[in-house]
């Protein structure tokens, strides 16, 4: 038997996703506290408005991505959790999935790229894991996955397109919710597979109707953008990697790409020397490292100030699993 999360028929409604994002909150929160809310005077200036940062690189584990694995690993049951759990990713994925694991009581196998960023690579290994290295250029992770799944009986737990997955994620605009006392305007989330976004958007939608959500991506692997104009997925034809690994999806998830133009979201993209500023900027304001995927919504905003100029702006810092010589990077 193969165990898939999101294999079975969830009815994604938006009411169904609210609930699921309030009950998963409840959940994740027996194991992490919940992430701040960075302000800076200085930004709100170059804004003339407010930029409310939710800085998702103080989680345990670096990034938003134990979010998701908590909700979907939760939703095992016991002869599954003995079995163990598989997944692949870029990285975060992973560390987020290890770290769920020993939250709740299984093992993982995680299928990472051989060019993964060492600090990620570090955390990774300080669980207890079983780690299975592919080539980004010459191999399939998810039929990677697949097989295991299939020669193991194990469980795979999907980085994005699964609505467990996307529920946990969208704890974090649960969050921003209850830490922001004011109205806001509009909101800009990183997306690679587009789960962040589509957990996010959905409760933030639900309580602020009004609010215009954009996906942010860097320039050339911008496939949200394109798919979002065209209302239809289109896959990105870029083989260049860029500093950006953690959101380098070629194509938006099935999925979270229904729920995000349920929400009517938008796209953004920006260039990789901006994604460098706003690391540098949230370094000089905050005395945090951002990875560059972590700050590709700060710089999407940055690269669009009169777009939102006046407005109250949540935008979200996914990650900071970055090595010391990528950086150093943005203050070349």
């Amino acid at each position: 038997m193969v165990s898939k999360i999101g294999s079975q028929k969830i009815n994604n409604s938006q009411q169904s996703i609210i609930q699921e994002i309030e009950v998963a909150a409840s959940i994740i929160h027996r194991f992490v506290e919940p992430t701040p809310i960075l302000e800076s005077k200085t930004l709100n200036n170059l804004l003339s408005g407010r930029l409310l940062l939710k800085a998702e690189n103080f989680q345990p584990t670096g990034s938003f991505k134990l979010r998701g694995a908590i909700n979907a690993i939760s939703k095992l049951d016991q002869e599954q959790l003995t079995r163990g759990v598989v997944a692949y990713s870029s990285g975060n994925h992973a560390i987020g999935v290890a770290f769920a694991a020993q939250c709740l009581g299984t093992r993982a196998t995680l299928i990472i790229p051989k060019d993964i960023p060492q600090k990620k690579l570090e955390r990774i290994q300080s669980f207890n894991t079983e780690i299975i290295f592919y080539d980004r250029e010459l191999d399939n992770r998810e039929e990677i996955g697949e097989r295991l799944c299939q020669e193991r009986d194990l469980s795979l737990i999907k980085p994005y397109d699964d609505m467990h997955t996307i529920c946990g994620q969208g704890t974090c605009g649960l969050e921003a919710i209850k830490q922001i006392n004011t109205m806001i305007d509009s909101a800009i989330i990183c997306a690679g597979g587009g789960g962040l976004a589509a957990g996010m958007g959905s409760y933030l939608k639900d309580a602020l109707p009004n609010i215009n959500v954009y996906t942010a991506e860097p320039d050339g692997w911008d496939d949200h953008k394109i798919s979002f104009a065209t209302k239809t997925r289109v896959a990105c034809n870029n083989n260049k990697l860029g500093i950006c690994d953690g959101v380098l999806t070629p194509i938006p998830g099935e999925l979270t790409f229904a729920i995000n133009m349920q929400n009517e979201v938008s796209g953004l993209s920006v260039s990789e020397d901006l994604v460098l500023k706003a690391m540098q900027i949230a370094f000089k304001e905050f005395n945090i490292k951002l990875e560059p995927s972590g700050a590709v919504a700060l710089a999407c905003l940055l690269d669009n100030k009169e777009i939102f100029r006046g407005q109250n702006v949540l935008v979200t810092l996914s990650g900071g699993n970055v090595d010391e010589d990528k950086f150093a990077d943005c203050f070349i």
